[in-house]
């Protein structure tokens, strides 16, 4: 690991340690749900069209930013003060796989390993809001272990005045505005910053408005940890085809002994699992008041694999799966349909994709063998 750190280093000697851009995203991936409850209800926004009202409720939502010290958060408003959530507090339609951004930013910082085997991975860390009076005084940003090797930000085209990044390196100082930047835009934009980690950086006071951005710790990466783009149209039978290293691994052992694998979307719910052979689609759910296992069930199909309401059990049996290992938050599924309680009200269910081996009875298996 130390070899990879040193290779980053020694190609950050004459090429810039930054890079930024824009990039057009389609409107729906602007939609910010947070507040979720245990009922699967959440509050939505989309952040490209939100009012200040809206924004305004979302900054309520956030904790007190913190920032790393020593290896330890610390609290202090006269150093920083903006708003945060964490990436287990919400949920956002952003695809940064699809965007392009990665691949831009692994040509501008990481141009010298084009070819090496070498990719940028990202992990997205938080949501940050910056309203009115927010700040950050320069500071570096704190490595969340031995690979990272900078941050990535992404500014979202929430209106908002001041709050320029001010970028320091080498006695050189670079300004990224991201309120000039994204004010020509039209269509539905988002602004983007990517960084080394020994860049020293600080936020400049929000004179208006609100400034939101997604944060991601960059971290360099051997192209066998895999990740795929999935959303609410990938076939998984097509998906289960394309899959790579040990996936792909898997699949062909399981293959050569008989066994058969199938791609699988496993969503989780405070009253139950439900495992389907297709990424669920539930616009044609409406008004959904009892348990959106059963719901799912009932009109979709599905295989239940634990369903906690009193009454459900009747017409279906709940299936028994053993997990080898756990399921994976690499790829997050998310699924909206409309909840109604006292007043309609939209809600998620989210999930995983998961590989999924069926193994015959030992009877099955025997009578195979004897064939």
């Amino acid at each position: 690991m130390d070899e990879k750190i040193a290779a980053v280093k020694n190609a950050m000697e004459g090429s810039s340690p930054t890079c930024h851009g824009t990039c057009q995203i389609p409107l729906d991936q602007n939609i910010l749900t947070y507040g979720m409850k245990e009922d699967g209800s959440a509050r939505w926004v989309n952040l490209s069209t939100a009012s200040s009202e809206q924004l305004d409720a979302v900054s309520e939502a956030c904790q007190k930013a913190t920032f790393g010290r020593n290896k330890e958060d610390i609290l202090d408003e006269t150093y920083r003060k903006a708003g945060q959530m964490s990436a287990k507090d919400f949920k956002i339609g952003f695809n940064l796989e699809k965007s392009g951004i990665l691949d831009a930013v692994y040509a501008q910082l990481l141009e010298a390993f084009d070819g090496s085997g070498k990719r940028v991975e990202a992990e997205l860390y938080k949501l940050n809001v910056y309203d009115k009076g927010s700040f950050f005084k320069a500071h570096k940003d704190t490595p969340r272990a031995e690979n990272m090797f900078g941050s990535l930000v992404v500014v979202f085209p929430a209106t908002h005045a001041g709050g320029a990044l001010l970028l320091r390196h080498n006695d050189k100082e670079e300004k990224f505005n991201s309120a000039e930047i994204l004010s020509p835009f039209d269509t539905s934009t988002v602004a983007y910053v990517a960084f080394y980690g020994d860049v020293e950086h600080e936020v400049t006071v929000v004179e208006s408005g609100h400034r939101v951005t997604l944060t991601y710790n960059l971290y360099f990466a051997d192209k066998s940890s895999t990740k795929y783009p999935v959303d609410s149209n990938t076939r998984l039978d097509t998906m289960k085809s394309l899959l790579k290293g040990t996936d792909a691994l898997l699949v062909r052992v399981c293959r050569e002994i008989g066994l058969d694998t199938s791609l699988k979307a496993v969503y989780s719910h405070e009253d139950g699992v439900i495992m389907m052979g297709s990424i669920a689609n539930l616009d044609n759910l409406f008004q959904v008041e009892g348990s959106i296992i059963e719901e799912i069930y009932d009109t979709l199909g599905g295989e239940v694999l634990r369903c906690d309401t009193e009454d459900y059990g009747q017409d279906a049996p709940i299936m028994e799966v053993t997990w080898i290992t756990e399921m994976s938050n690499l790829i997050g599924l998310q699924a909206p349909y409309v909840e109604y309680g006292n007043e309609a009200t939209l809600a998620y269910i989210y999930g995983d994709p998961a590989l999924v081996v069926d193994i015959p009875a030992a009877e099955d298996r025997n009578a195979a063998r004897t064939r």
